[in-house]
């Protein structure tokens, strides 16, 4: 191989289809690439560990290799996609506001990960969601203001990294006051630079305080600064983050297959755009890379020969990518399960811990005043996902389940009119939604039903509104994940969840 192969492969992570790793990943990895990235396609419900189909593949090529996945707890699972978290996620957590709580948790997911072999989490969010409308960050954020974002972001970076995991600040330079998902179409935020200073950096300055490995960039685009995404932008990764934040970890791309970066650049172009501006670590996204990996060498060997790119920027870049893999390799130390806060083994206690403390609760009977509850009846009004959480289980019926204590569950199409929605006459019903205040239709929906059933208790998953709202009976759960499930069907049920939330 060449020099500039070599030296390419040592900066990329690719992915690939299906849950077992296919032969290309194996020889690419044989020739250099630096990682895998695992998306929620890999994770097929099989019976069988992550570890063992995975990790260990992978790991029999090559030892060191990064092995990355997005587990931000709540809403954004991997280790969990097919069952919903056992972690309240950072929306919870920061409206517990409780830096040690969030450092314990963050420790628990360490944990999880380290024992599956996971060395490198695409997270947290360090994002300040300033707009409420968001449509991509919401509850993946620890708030709106700056000051208690930075604090959590700083404290969940050092929990990670305490169990050999390194954490990745994302989304470079903030992606909290965007009305677009970047997923889909590219966000224009328009703040000059005292006003980024002032709110959207500070949690990176914070994570970057705490030790973080990583820093990803986001899909953004700043006017103000560059016409470019920030991930293409050399004004903002090397002259912002690099030079004004001093920061020299690993920088990672948002994964190139998103529509508004390879659409218009392609993925080659858009590999050669951002290691130039200083990116190190291209992360290419859930798309097979077996086809995608020749267009990106292509692209490379033409900006070298052009001088868009050069031999320096990709030896730099490799060498903070080892650098990266040195620490985070498997046989880089022993990294303890801790013991969670209310005494029980492993992670998942403290996850259910956060969760209870997370929530907010108003209109609910005291204890004693009422019958106590057998059963519960929920409607859950159904809302579209993003490409972020992807197809993870939310509402409330299965933590139901675990408590045996659901009566029926009614799921509603978007749109449904609320005279075709069936109640139950008599018996407790619990109406889940995500965010029904930005929802017309779920926000009517809610208004009918209540008419039809004033007792009925609505669980919101979502943001929610920042208190509950004047009358009616409101759980909000500040985030959507089992844990967060879990913790409102006690609330409603006055049962206590004494199993694993793992099986």
């Amino acid at each position: 191989m060449s020099t500039a192969t070599t030296l390419v492969n040592a900066c990329l992570l690719p992915a690939y289809d299906g849950r077992v790793p296919p032969d290309w990943i194996l020889r690419a990895l044989d020739d250099g690439i630096a990682g895998v990235g695992l998306f929620g396609t890999n994770l097929q419900s099989t019976g069988r560990s992550l570890r063992e189909d995975i990790v260990d593949p992978i790991r029999a090529v090559r030892p060191d290799a990064l092995i990355a996945l997005d587990e931000e707890g709540g809403d954004v699972t991997r280790l969990d996609y097919h069952r919903g978290s056992v972690y309240p996620g950072n929306h919870a957590l920061g409206g517990v506001d409780d830096p040690e709580l969030t450092r314990q948790v963050a420790r628990a997911v360490g944990s999880d990960l380290r024992e599956a072999g996971i060395n490198l989490c695409l997270g947290p969010c360090a994002d300040v969601n300033s707009r409420a409308t968001n449509p991509i960050i919401g509850v993946r954020s620890f708030g709106s203001r700056p000051g208690p974002v930075a604090r959590h972001t700083g404290a969940f970076v050092e929990g990670l990294q305490e169990r050999g995991v390194a954490a990745t600040l994302k989304h470079f330079p903030g992606h909290g006051d965007t009305g677009t998902d970047s997923h889909s179409a590219l966000p224009d935020i328009h703040r000059g630079l005292d006003a980024l200073r002032a709110l959207d950096l500070p949690p990176f300055t914070g994570g970057i305080a705490a030790g973080a490995k990583a820093v990803m960039t986001g899909h953004i685009r700043l006017p103000h600064l560059c016409d470019l995404p920030a991930t293409l932008s050399r004004r903002i990764v090397t002259g912002l983050l690099r030079e004004e934040l001093g920061y020299d970890g690993v920088v990672i791309s948002d994964a190139l297959e998103m529509a508004p970066v390879r659409d218009r650049w392609g993925f080659g172009g858009a590999a050669v755009l951002a290691w130039a501006a200083g990116v190190d670590l291209v992360l290419l996204g859930a798309t097979d890379g077996e086809r995608i990996l020749p267009e990106v060498h292509r692209a490379v060997e033409g900006a070298l020969r052009t001088g868009d790119l050069t031999v320096e920027r990709l030896e730099e870049a490799a060498a903070r990518v080892a650098a990266l893999r040195a620490w985070a390799a498997p046989t880089a130390g022993p990294h303890p399960v801790p013991a969670a806060a209310d005494g029980s083994a492993g992670g998942s206690g403290i996850g259910l811990v956060a969760a209870r403390r997370a929530l907010v609760a108003a209109g609910l009977p005291a204890g004693g005043d009422e019958e106590p509850v057998r059963a519960v009846h929920t409607v859950r009004l159904l809302t579209g996902g993003n490409m972020a959480v992807g197809t993870a289980p939310w509402g409330l019926a299965p933590a139901l389940k675990l408590l045996d204590a659901l009566a029926s569950a009614t799921d509603v199409e978007p749109g449904a009119d609320p005279r075709d929605i069936a109640l139950p006459e008599t018996g407790p019903v619990a109406v889940v939604v995500r965010d029904a205040a930005l929802d017309p239709w779920q926000a009517a929906t809610l208004r009918a039903l209540r008419t039809r059933r004033p007792d009925l208790v609505t669980v919101d998953m979502g943001l929610g509104p920042r208190t509950p709202e004047p009358g009616g009976r409101q759980i909000l759960t500040r985030g959507a994940g089992l844990v967060n499930a879990v913790a409102a069907a006690e609330l409603l049920t006055g049962r206590t969840c004494t199993g694993p939330l793992r099986n």
